[in-house]
């Protein structure tokens, strides 16, 4: 335990150390957040039949399945658009009473579908209620290129802390000179093993909170709020 202690120790100073120069310097946070809209929406409808015959089962799973992907089908959605997991197939044994009550089998398959035309939703949701599908379905909100909107929102931040550091810098009537060191994590001794990029985009399905009904919701509770991206920074320059 001993052994362990002093290398975490040695670990923290050396890993401190490289981040903190010698020569003068500024340690500066920089921030930013961005508010922005989903353009993509991912349906997930879970599907499953129980029937003590397990051909039966499937084959209500296949019909269903055959159901949901007429339905996309008939509102210009591509199939592209659509992916199904393998189906599977599990005793259906539950328990009552302490009794062991064996339903036969459970037949079940999950299957997804990416919107990427928004206004299409409620015409969704519309051919799946009329296409008799009552299983589990659940709605998520979206970003088609997350990587580039964590992207932009990161070099705001990196500006947010060059112009902290700029400020700084002159009111000690000294400029900044290079960047020493760029994080997204929280470089600070007592920080050092809280290694969690600061950067993330949150937001909610649909105004409120995310819905999940047996069956899809109607077009009048469709509503889709914002999200926000944000990004935090650590960035250590040396001045003259």
């Amino acid at each position: 335990m001993k052994t362990i202690a002093l290398f975490l120790s040695l670990f923290t100073i050396s890993s401190f150390a490289s981040v903190i120069p010698k020569e003068p310097h500024i340690y500066v946070e920089g921030y930013a957040e961005k508010e922005i809209t989903p353009d993509q929406i991912k349906i997930s409808v879970s599907v499953v039949s129980t029937n003590l015959d397990a051909d039966i089962a499937k084959s209500e799973i296949d019909e269903k399945s055959l159901k949901i992907f007429e339905s996309t089908k008939s509102i210009g959605i591509k199939a592209s658009q659509i992916t199904a997991t393998p189906i599977q197939i599990l005793p259906a044994i539950e328990r009552e009473n302490g009794k062991r009550i064996d339903n036969g089998t459970r037949v079940s398959r999950n299957i997804d579908i990416i919107l990427k035309d928004l206004t299409k939703y409620p015409k969704l949701n519309d051919a799946l209620i009329s296409a008799e599908i009552t299983s589990k379905i659940s709605s998520t909100v979206e970003l088609a290129d997350e990587r580039a909107v964590k992207k932009s929102v990161l070099m705001l931040a990196i500006e947010d802390a060059k112009l902290k550091a700029q400020e700084i810098a002159e009111i000690q009537g000294k400029k900044i000179k290079d960047i020493h060191s760029l994080s997204e994590f929280q470089t600070r001794q007592n920080e050092t093993y809280n290694l969690q990029p600061n950067q993330r985009i949150y937001g909610q399905s649909y105004g409120a909170a995310e819905m999940r009904y047996r069956v899809p919701p109607g077009s009048s509770v469709f509503k889709i709020g914002k999200m926000r991206a944000t990004a935090t920074v650590y960035v250590v320059y040396t001045i003259e």
